[in-house]
């Protein structure tokens, strides 16, 4: 897990920025950004109005997973190190959501070029893992009153923005920078049962840190509904980094909501999704440790103007061309490595739940077995979030190795998915 660590810092992090580029390109020092778009590229939307494929796209994702993998070291180990680190990506956070002329958009990331260009386009992900990084700065013992005031300013400028867009004018979607609707911006109406508690989760989020009570009359608004609709999701029906957010949004409500009722039904939610995914996490990792799997996590990453790109469609009157810099092959480098560590965060974010020994022990070992040397994607930040994770009180390993831990439904549903 420190080779995991050490990775995520010295290879992904940049400090013009303070932000984590999710692949590189090479083995220089500087492979996460040094094909990243120029500024002018930038301004005109090339390759594509969000920067997807570039490097730059998912910097704010990986901020709200680091910046929880950090607390969650603090809250294990008592670390005062930790405030450094958790310092450093809120600079990044706090560049991103201040860069934009338009109070409230939050971009994918900023490049260290100019420490100010980035695309007009953005994503609710973007969004809900900020807010749940910013949540878990400003409710630790690592933020000061600098921070919390800074986390507080920027929340109400988001919140404004999305009272003032999602509305059914605009199809319930944030708009993009220049005013248009974008690709993933939808945030109420008709969303996937994973996705409805977002807007309540920054409403409930921006009440909670400032006090003011139009934010509050804002969450209740939605929360209801939003419940209602969260009550429908399947487990396994989508990609995990959904499930982990939606787990997010769940933990949010569950830690700050002031109705017992509505904490209880969020914390019902969340021990539904926490064993299947776990499940999934031991199946992934057991697949990843193959030798056919160690290939997949040496595939090598092109600049994305040598990239094969994908029309992924038109939103707002702009095209989308997305660059595939990987061999595509589903991106068998990423997905499957990040699936491992984001199906235990599910399960560890879920308040008062061990995990078991043995998804513990594959998480080890699954960290264990990347070559960092050759390895070139940031999957492995969902390595470190998960067993900081479970390391910290509320999900500790019991000191009994195997696989004790496992109930009895696990384990039939274990030796189903090996069979």
């Amino acid at each position: 897990m420190e080779n995991a660590w050490n990775f995520i810092w010295t290879r992904l992090f940049d400090e013009r920025t303070s932000m984590f580029y999710n692949h590189l390109v090479g083995d220089e020092a500087d492979a996460a950004t040094k094909t990243l778009p120029e500024p002018a590229l930038i301004r005109l939307g090339i390759p594509n109005p969000g920067g997807y494929g570039t490097g730059m796209e998912d910097c704010m994702l990986n901020a709200g997973l680091m910046m929880d993998a950090v607390v969650a070291r603090y809250e294990a180990a008592g670390d005062e190190g930790m405030r450094e680190y958790a310092a450093k990506i809120w600079r990044g956070m706090e560049l991103d959501a201040s860069v934009s002329p338009k109070k409230g958009f939050l971009p994918r990331g900023v490049t260290p070029a100019d420490c100010r260009s980035h695309y007009i386009d953005t994503s609710r992900d973007q969004y809900t893992n900020w807010w749940y990084g910013a949540y878990r700065l400003y409710f630790s013992g690592l933020s000061d009153e600098e921070q919390r005031g800074s986390i507080r300013r920027l929340l109400t400028g988001m919140a404004e923005k999305m009272e003032r867009e999602v509305i059914p004018e605009n199809g319930w979607s944030f708009l993009r920078e220049d005013g248009e609707r974008g690709f993933v911006g939808q945030m109420w109406g008709d969303v996937g049962p994973h996705e409805a508690l977002r807007l309540p989760m920054l409403y409930l989020l921006t009440w909670k840190t400032t006090g003011d009570p139009h934010w509050q009359e804002m969450y209740l608004r939605y929360r209801d509904e939003a419940l209602e609709k969260t009550l429908g999701y399947v487990p396994l029906s989508g990609p995990t980094y959904a499930a982990l957010q939606l787990q997010y949004s769940l933990r949010l409500v569950t830690d700050l909501d002031e109705d017992p009722a509505v904490r209880e039904t969020c914390l019902s939610l969340m021990r539904k999704n926490a064993e299947p995914y776990e499940v999934m996490a031991v199946r992934q990792a057991e697949q990843i440790m193959t030798p056919e799997g160690a290939e997949w996590l040496r595939i090598p990453y092109v600049s994305w103007k040598k990239a094969k790109a994908r029309y992924a469609g038109c939103w707002g009157g702009k095209a989308y061309y997305v660059p595939e810099p990987s061999d595509f092959r589903e991106h068998q480098s990423y997905y499957p490595l990040r699936a491992v560590g984001e199906g235990i965060a599910v399960a560890a974010t879920c308040p008062g739940r061990q995990a078991a020994d043995l998804s513990f022990e594959k998480l080890c070992q699954t960290a264990d077995f990347v070559d960092y040397g050759l390895h070139r994607t940031c999957a492995p930040i969902a390595l470190v979030e998960a067993y900081w994770l479970v390391r910290r009180g509320e999900g500790l390993m019991s000191e009994t190795r195997g696989v004790t831990n496992l109930g009895t439904g696990q384990k039939k549903h274990l030796r189903r998915l090996r069979s």
